[in-house]
């Protein structure tokens, strides 16, 4: 498709706000500009362990030795913070602000109604009768293709330790329970249920307002006075689109945010805003290196497929192939997780310091598990770092 001179909307990463909106208006021209290649036709893009083979975790920064911890403020009714002893680089210094479950809840403005409303446009094709659920949306979520040993192990495990089985704890609702964890997954065809397929292709393969540009970054938003008419964008590889972090550095190149910051960057001020990039919270991943278990040789995990092993592979590939649905690469190795709650015995156990943050927030609030986990059948880290083995 040739692409327009002049479009009426320009998206710097987004496929589901681009495809919407040229959907919902077919008489408005909508570019999107990605900073990723096209995955439209990619036999591999649905693959839910091909992204893992490039390590995800891998710093480009020098390490710090400093030890983090977090220090727990639950004085906000919309979310609970947690705030990073150690600075970031990548914050200007500021340290990390980390909200406790829902993350974007506070940016956003969300509340567990609307956050309920966003579940609508999925499709749910796991065991669930939940009314938080729709049921023929465009995003498909699913226990995935299989389910490993490991991940009926530590079922069993949870069930033991009184954490009981439940088909859905995505519900918004079930705070204390275990399932086999629902990933983005469409269960009918074992591949992944990304957004670009859903929003993005199934309208350009109807309507001829929307444009797509790919591998390309955007650098800043053009203005003309005070009115926005275009932006400056820069060649890239697959570096993704512009998320959170970016779209606030996008702002600020454009003169979008804190006068005196900007100034002192020779920045010409388009809109003075001191909070563009202020509040900023993160979404922590935890993989700790001291919960990571050896099993047995036997067992069925991803460790072969991650480190490289070309006849594990090959083997992987065919499978897939063949029977995408059932296949180990229609999921990604997280196949049981929990959400839980102390018990009153346990609270009695945790101290008045705890109990405190408790009754201050997680009390009265039955549907707020103070913590979540999922068991991940493999090691997804550095292989090179690791012993052999699973």
């Amino acid at each position: 498709m040739v692409h327009p001179q002049e479009v009426d909307i320009i998206v710097a990463g987004g496929c589901v706000v681009a495809g919407r909106l040229a959907y919902a208006d077919p008489t408005l021209k909508v570019m999107l500009i990605e900073g990723g290649a096209n995955n439209r036709d990619d036999p591999w893009a649905g693959g839910i362990l091909l992204g893992m083979q490039s390590n995800p975790f891998t710093r480009t920064d020098p390490v710090s030795t400093s030890q983090h911890f977090l220090i727990v403020d639950f004085s906000n009714d919309k979310a609970t913070f947690y705030t990073d002893t150690v600075a970031s680089s990548h914050l200007r210094g500021r340290r990390s602000i980390v909200p406790c479950t829902l993350a974007r809840r506070r940016l956003t403005g969300m509340a567990s109604k609307p956050k309920a409303g966003l579940l609508k446009l999925s499709n749910c094709q796991k065991p669930s009768n939940s009314e938080t659920h729709e049921y023929d949306g465009p995003i498909a979520i699913s226990n995935g293709g299989t389910i490993t040993a490991l991940a009926q192990d530590s079922l069993r495990a949870s069930d033991a330790l009184g954490v009981p089985f439940s088909d859905d704890i995505q519900d918004l609702n079930t705070s204390y329970a275990s399932e086999i964890w629902a990933k983005y997954i469409n269960r009918d065809t074992g591949r992944r249920s990304d957004a670009a397929t859903a929003y993005l292709h199934s309208v350009m393969d109807t309507q001829t307002n929307l444009f797509l540009r790919t591998n390309a970054r955007v650098s800043r938003v053009v203005f003309e006075g005070d009115k926005a008419v275009g932006v400056a964008y820069v060649p890239a590889r697959n570096r993704g689109h512009a998320g959170q972090i970016v779209e606030t550095i996008i702002l600020e190149r454009s003169g979008v945010g804190n006068a005196e910051r900007l100034q002192k960057l020779n920045i010409k001020v388009v809109n003075d805003l001191p909070g563009v990039g202020e509040e900023y919270q993160d979404h922590y991943t935890t993989i700790s290196s001291e919960i990571v278990f050896r099993v047995s040789n036997e067992s069925a995990t991803s460790d072969d497929f991650l480190r490289g092993d070309k006849e594990v592979q090959k083997e992987v590939f065919q499978e897939w192939a063949l029977s995408p649905e059932k296949a180990r690469l229609s999921s990604n190795a997280i196949d049981a997780g929990f959400k839980i709650r102390p018990t009153e015995a346990e609270l009695k156990e945790m101290g008045p310091e705890f109990n405190e943050l408790w009754d201050t927030y997680f009390k009265e609030k039955a549907d707020k598990p103070v913590m979540f986990g999922v068991i991940v059948s493999g090691a997804y880290a550095d292989h090179t770092l690791l012993p052999p083995g699973k």
